[in-house]
């Protein structure tokens, strides 16, 4: 069996793992927590695929069967994988009602060890350069020290839950869109690769939830009103 197989088996095991200990922890059901990570892999694994077939058509010119035999034609993409799984979980948290700060909070701390192992078993597999591997490494474990810091911080002021989840996904897409600099992409928009733009809408994103859920609305609307009466004030002037 190919080293990276092995290697991502692996790292699916050690995220379904600590994903579901931290929900269990938090009282949500055992059943609850299979369903989302049942579906968020088959998502994941679709939209994995799917991205790879988009960016490296070439390969699957003389005939489409192979999008399904990946014994022939192996390849994923992982951006696909994470915005597929993410926005799995996302949408089906509100539907089985698990709390989305939970799953947020849990997507945190299961998914660094698990990306850890899956780069160490692309390096051994050759999809990536040790180089890279090795940026990639150090740079999950600077994001957990920096995760690590927040968390300590939200829960002296007492956060709402997702609101250590929400600061995993900005400190990430920040560190690896500046990582993927030293990785050459197949697909180039504006100067910047396809998996920047991905990391781009990430941060976006995120910030627009650290808004929501991190108190940026009740901190923020009282300095617009202050302006804006102080603006009202000078027109009247």
């Amino acid at each position: 069996m190919h080293p990276f197989t092995v290697f991502l088996v692996l790292s699916w095991f050690m995220f379904s793992f600590l994903f579901w200990r931290v929900l269990r922890n938090t009282g949500a059901e055992e059943d609850k927590i299979f369903d989302l990570t049942f579906y968020a892999t088959v998502i994941a694994l679709i939209v994995a695929r799917g991205a790879f077939v988009a960016t490296h058509w070439e390969l699957f010119a003389d005939t489409w069967l192979k999008i399904l035999a990946l014994w022939v034609t192996p390849g994923l993409s992982w951006y696909g994988a994470l915005f597929g799984g993410v926005a799995t979980l996302v949408s089906m948290s509100r539907g089985i009602k698990v709390r989305l700060g939970l799953v947020l909070d849990a997507l945190e701390i299961a998914l660094p060890p698990a990306l850890i192992v899956g780069f160490v078993g692309a390096f051994l597999g050759g999809t990536v350069s040790g180089k890279v591997a090795l940026y990639e490494i150090l740079g999950l474990f600077g994001i957990m020290l920096a995760v690590g810091v927040i968390g300590r911080k939200a829960t002296r002021d007492k956060r709402p839950y997702g609101f250590v989840g929400v600061w995993f996904f900005i400190v990430y897409s920040f560190v690896m869109f500046f990582l993927e600099l030293t990785v050459e992409a197949r697909v180039y928009w504006l100067s910047l690769s396809l998996n920047q733009w991905v990391l781009v809408a990430m941060f976006a994103e995120s910030l627009g939830a650290l808004y929501v859920r991190g108190g940026g609305r009740e901190a923020v609307r009282p300095l617009l009103y202050k302006l804006y009466a102080k603006f009202s004030k000078r027109r009247s002037e």
